[in-house]
């Protein structure tokens, strides 16, 4: 297969799997990011790659944020570029896909396994954030950047290797992982390493991932309590999620543990039927596979790709409030690589379909659950019902209604943020009943019920 038919043929598995994600516009996270990528003239572009003007954001993503943001909205307006940022996530996620095939052709894979290792990564569904929300494109580009450098790192192009690692991460500082991908590629290809080459491929990479770190960490931020850091057992627990995630394990078994370490499985099946069934065999089943493929494949090959998922996996392995199966874009592959490596002939084929049905099985059930389709379902119905002619023209203003309705809808527009973008007033003050502790008096009233008829 020509590599321009196998980038076609991915791209189309990709659309086919995800194709509804096309029809959800913004929400939460997305007002703040259109809020901070406004910009006039060329100066203010420029600007948004200056760490200290980062309009109080707190992480360092001009490239995965501001300038994506800049670009979509400027060319197709606040009404159209939800539409046209979702396909450009897609020929993103599909790209992946193929860059993936690439990597794995390069590491000897036989060319039709390396092409299903693409084609499983590009329509996996630990992607579904990625490809559901638009404000994790982040995610995507840092991906896509991040595969282009270890492409090029294989093929000895080091200059080009390290410019697409710097573009990795201004989009996503997830990205800071892959120097040491880098080096696990390195030992897969080396059987021998010796200090002189490592010091000559690596010292570059090394001293951009200093700076890098220490322009992100000595400037001024703020980070969420999500994001702090959970030792001890906490991190052998968000080991085995990302695992199963791998897998092809929704992320609403999140809510179906049981201590220390178990989940309920047979409750998840009564809550979602047939869906929650379909979720559980498929994934049960692939990563039974995984686990021969593991046990009777074990190698020094298999110790590195296994020591690729952990330390690609390194920056969030502390954040046990914070676990999203798109953190797998660079820890899925060498799993992949294990089971592509370990079953030939018809069994690729058996392999190839369990983790296609589970990832279809598991997009559609999240497309249902997930917070970031329900979060745009009720963004777009507060855009198509409230009155926002008349909102836009208040200074101050309060979205009032039944308990828990203006704090979901504080969370889906992002307080003021949402408001602000779509009146184009970043001065208005924006309020929600049982939200804010202190409300304007003179805030103009807005009753919210028709949002969630």
């Amino acid at each position: 297969m020509s590599k321009f038919k196998a980038y076609l043929f991915i791209l189309l598995a990709t659309s086919l799997a995800y194709a509804t994600s096309l029809k959800y516009g913004f929400s939460q996270d997305d007002w703040y990011f259109l809020l901070i990528s406004r910009a006039t003239n060329l100066s203010e572009v420029i600007n948004f790659f200056n760490p200290l003007a980062q309009s109080g954001f707190a992480f360092f993503r001009p490239l995965g944020t501001q300038l994506y943001y800049f670009l979509f909205t400027s060319v197709f307006g606040l009404t159209f570029a939800p539409l046209f940022m979702h396909i450009f996530m897609l020929l993103l996620q599909a790209s992946n896909g193929y860059l993936v095939y690439r990597l794995a052709q390069k590491l000897r894979l036989p060319p039709l396994s390396a092409f299903l290792v693409g084609l499983a990564y590009a329509t996996h569904s630990a992607q579904f954030l990625s490809l559901f929300y638009i404000a994790a494109t982040q995610q995507l580009l840092a991906a896509f950047f991040g595969l282009y450098s270890l492409n090029h790192f294989l093929d000895r192009r080091r200059f080009l290797s390290i410019l697409f690692f710097i573009l990795a991460l201004l989009s996503k500082e997830t990205a800071i992982v892959i120097p040491a991908v880098a080096f696990i590629l390195y030992a897969l290809t080396h059987p021998i390493l010796k200090v002189k080459p490592l010091i000559i491929n690596f010292s570059p990479y090394f001293l951009l991932s200093l700076v890098y770190l220490l322009v992100r960490y000595l400037l001024p931020h703020t980070i969420q309590s999500e994001y702090h850091f959970a030792f001890g057992l906490n991190v052998v627990s968000t080991l085995r999620w990302y695992l199963l995630f791998a897998f092809g394990a929704a992320e609403e078994w999140l809510r179906y543990t049981t201590y220390p370490f178990g989940i309920n499985l047979l409750q998840f099946i009564h809550d979602f039927g047939i869906l929650g069934f379909s979720v559980v065999v498929f994934t049960l089943a692939t990563f039974s596979l995984f686990i021969l493929a593991s046990f009777r494949s074990f190698s020094r090959r298999t110790l590195l790709y296994l020591a690729w998922f952990v330390l690609a996996l390194a920056p969030v392995l502390l954040l046990a409030n914070h676990r999203y199966p798109h953190y797998l874009d660079l820890a899925l592959i060498p799993l992949l690589l294990i089971l592509y490596r370990y079953y030939h002939g018809k069994w690729q084929y058996v392999v190839t379909i369990l983790i296609l049905l589970g990832s279809i099985s598991n997009i559609w059930l999240s497309e249902r659950l997930h917070w970031t389709t329900n979060r745009s379902q009720m963004a777009a119905s507060a855009q198509s019902t409230l009155d926002w002619s008349s909102i836009c023209t208040h200074s101050s203003v309060v979205f009032i209604g039944p308990d828990p309705l203006p704090r979901e809808l504080s969370y889906t527009l992002s307080l003021a943020n949402g408001p602000q973008v779509i009146c184009q007033n970043s001065l208005q003050s924006v309020y929600y009943q049982g939200v804010d502790p202190v409300v304007d008096p003179a805030a103009f009233p807005i009753d919210i019920s028709s949002v969630f008829k």
